[in-house]
Order: C-alpha cells, then sequence, then structure tokens
C-alpha cells in the first residue's frame, strides 16, 4: 500500500484512493476541455463544408431553369489574398473578381458570382489573367438571375470545386469521430 505524506501527517488507504481519483480527475478535465473544444471545431467547419458544398450544387442545378438576360462587364481583375505562415513567410494567392450589370424588369442590379462553389486561388496570377479574358471589360454576357430574388445571378451555371469542399468537410466530420471516440475511451478508462 502507498502511503502520501503531508506536512499534517500521512494519509490512510481510504484517503488515499479519493487522492489518486482526484489526481487523475484534473488532466482527464484538461483532456476532455481541450479535446472537446478541437472536436466540435472539426464538426462544426466539416458539417459547414458539406453544407457549402451541397447548397452549390443545388444552387447550380436550380439555375439551369433561371431566365438570363444580357448584362455588361463592368470590372475585371486579379485579385490576390496574403497569409503569414508560423515562420513569417508571406504567402500570395490570386483570385478573379468579375463586376456586372444588368438589368430585370425595369431594376437595374450588380453582381460578381461567376459561378456556383469554392473560389480556388491559384499561384500564379497569370493563371488568373488567362481566366478573365473570358470577360473583357465593358463587354456583353449572359446573365442568369434567380426569378424570385432577381439580385442572385451567375454568369456560368455550374458549380466548381464542390467536390473538394465535400471531401474535405467528410474527412473533418471523419477525424472529429475517431477524435471524440479516443477522447471519451481515454478519459473513461483514465478515471477508472
Amino acid at each position: 500500500m502507498l502511503t502520501y505524506t503531508y506536512a499534517q501527517g500521512s494519509v490512510n488507504h481510504g484517503e488515499e484512493d479519493r487522492i489518486t481519483m482526484n489526481a487523475n480527475l484534473v488532466p482527464a478535465l484538461f483532456a476532455m476541455v481541450c479535446g472537446g473544444i478541437f472536436t466540435l471545431a472539426l464538426v462544426g467547419l466539416g458539417i459547414f463544408l458539406v453544407l457549402q458544398g451541397v447548397r452549390s450544387r443545388s444552387k447550380a442545378a436550380d439555375s439551369q431553369t433561371w431566365p438570363s438576360v444580357v448584362g455588361m462587364v463592368e470590372e475585371v481583375e486579379v485579385r490576390e489574398s496574403r497569409s503569414r505562415d508560423e515562420d513569417g513567410h508571406i504567402d500570395i494567392a490570386y483570385y478573379p473578381h468579375v463586376g456586372y450589370a444588368y438589368d430585370v424588369a425595369g431594376q437595374s442590379y450588380r453582381a460578381h458570382r461567376v459561378t456556383f462553389g469554392a473560389i480556388k486561388p491559384v499561384k500564379q496570377a497569370a493563371i488568373v489573367k488567362t481566366a478573365l479574358e473570358r470577360y473583357p471589360l465593358g463587354s456583353q454576357v449572359t446573365v442568369y438571375y434567380n426569378p424570385q430574388k432577381p439580385s442572385e445571378a451567375v454568369l456560368e451555371r455550374d458549380a466548381t470545386h464542390t467536390q473538394a469542399l465535400l471531401v474535405i468537410g467528410i474527412v473533418c466530420l471523419g477525424l472529429a469521430l475517431c477524435g471524440g471516440g479516443a477522447l471519451i475511451l481515454g478519459v473513461v478508462r483514465n478515471l477508472r
């Protein structure tokens, strides 16, 4: 039998079990809180990505029956996104931006959505410039708009990169399930 000695004296066997359980409880609670937050974050991210992928595919399918009008391209530019890694290195990625105007039933609208789905930034601005050649500034374009909400419009009635959203979302949910299950098993074993 192990005996713990404190300034006030020694601890008997009954108190020893309580102290051992309390000593195991602190790391278990810490693991539950930290692991729980991480697991919930993965679940939230996974659900968000899956819903975005499904929503984009649904919108693209719905847009196949949307009416169209002629619009005019008002903005065409290569935009950049900067991020800094833990070493301080700045990473620059480029993505397209197309702004266009169109009229529905005498009402003017402006939009910038080219397609449904995620915009995939790339490392070379030249690739984005080449993609934007399809939309010269001042040119006429076919604009497909939602008849129930004419401010919602798109130039191309498809959904890009939705497969990636769905796969990454499902992977996040799988990791959350595995991590959450391992966390629960570890905490249960630790409390015995």
